[in-house]
């Protein structure tokens, strides 16, 4: 039985943050003790713990001092394997912990934004006995900062397949937002944050309307460009049109109601959003950017777009609302595709399979 003491101080949910949350439930249903350390109140915090999850809370002022010494006092008492941490600050945690020093220390890394070339953020990413990267574009930036290969391993997110959508769900959800059946809708899921690509997406939206006066957009999501991107909208003449749903704990209402899942992410490390609409059978359409191009496959499981304009995506858009046959045969694809490559289990396997081997390397190093 491995020990894990993962680490996470972000304060809101975002993927990663769901990420961890399927890892501890998949470690223990596997056998293995997995505790959290946490900042207080956060949102990884109390679903943790409503998950029956034990979780070691930090206060939010000085959160990685705090973490990092509270990891000390845990470390020291001799209860884990293993180190995990699942994002940047429990990294540096982790770090200021000295917790290699003591057991491995396994990094996740979910970005693909360059890495820091610093001494003290390359010095964080040294001393991980495995790197964990969410795809191959985040793994190239990993190497780019000139990081041993050796350490890095390629484990992508992972979702819980949902059974396929009902008529009965997709009706009550498409009440919930408002849509009238002869609707179509066209939805996204993510941060409202300027990488998420959501100001194109408003562009795009406005320009499909010429087309599809019957068309609406629902963004689930919330973040620091609420405000401007409902301007955008209102500016556009697009308030009616567009739902800003904000932060929905039960997402699955969203991606019920949806026609089109479209992911205009100008940066991404890969898009748990992206997968999960994927295994909700959801034709999908996304950029050609970082992970993205690595999970759908162009004309096969999705549509990808090369270029960052509003004109394109658009014209890809009314393309995938016009061929009601194109969108069936995509939606099928992607829901086998990620029940086959992008599976809560596939991720839990892969990650408990390196801590097992780090485990049992350091027990045989004793």
């Amino acid at each position: 039985m491995a020990r894990v003491l993962l680490v996470d101080l972000e304060r809101a949910w975002r993927g990663g943050q769901e990420q961890a949350l399927l890892l501890m439930a998949g470690l223990r249903g596997r056998g293995h003790c997995a505790e959290l350390v946490a900042v207080r109140d956060s949102a990884i915090a109390w679903r943790a713990q409503a998950a029956g999850n034990r979780v070691h809370a930090t206060p939010d002022a000085g959160r990685r001092i705090g973490a990092a010494r509270r990891m000390r006092g845990l470390l020291r008492e001799k209860r884990f394997d293993i180190v995990y941490a699942n994002e940047a600050h429990a990294l540096t945690a982790a770090w200021l912990a000295r917790s290699h020093r003591l057991v491995p220390l396994v990094a996740a890394r979910r970005v693909v934004f360059p890495l820091s070339r610093n001494a003290i953020s390359l010095a964080r990413y040294r001393v991980a006995a495995r790197i964990l990267a969410i795809s191959a574009a985040v793994r190239n930036e990993l190497l780019a900062a000139g990081l041993d290969a050796n350490r890095i391993e390629l484990v992508p997110d992972g979702v819980e397949i949902p059974a396929p959508i009902t008529p009965d769900a997709r009706e009550n959800a498409r009440k919930r937002w408002g849509f009238r059946t002869d609707e179509t809708v066209v939805e996204s899921v993510g941060a409202l944050t300027a990488e998420k690509g959501h100001a194109l997406l408003i562009d795009a939206f406005a320009k499909l309307r010429r087309e599809f006066p019957n068309c609406r957009l629902l963004l689930a999501g919330e973040g620091r460009l609420r405000a401007q991107l409902e301007r955008q909208a209102r500016e556009a003449g697009l308030t009616s049109a567009i739902v800003f749903a904000g932060f929905v704990p039960d997402v699955e209402s969203v991606y019920a109601a949806g026609d089109l899942f479209a992911f205009p992410s100008l940066l991404e490390g890969a898009g748990s959003s992206l997968i999960r609409a994927m295994a909700y059978g959801l034709p999908v359409l996304g950029l050609a950017r970082g992970g993205v191009a690595e999970i759908i496959e162009d004309g096969r499981t999705g549509v990808l777009v090369q270029e960052a304009s509003a004109e394109v995506l658009a014209r890809a858009a009314a393309r995938l609302l016009k061929d009601t046959d194109l969108r069936e045969r995509l939606s099928r694809a992607a829901r086998e595709t990620v029940a086959s490559r992008y599976s809560a289990d596939r991720m839990v396997d892969s990650t408990a399979r390196i801590f097992e081997e780090l485990i049992a390397g350091k027990a045989g190093s004793q």
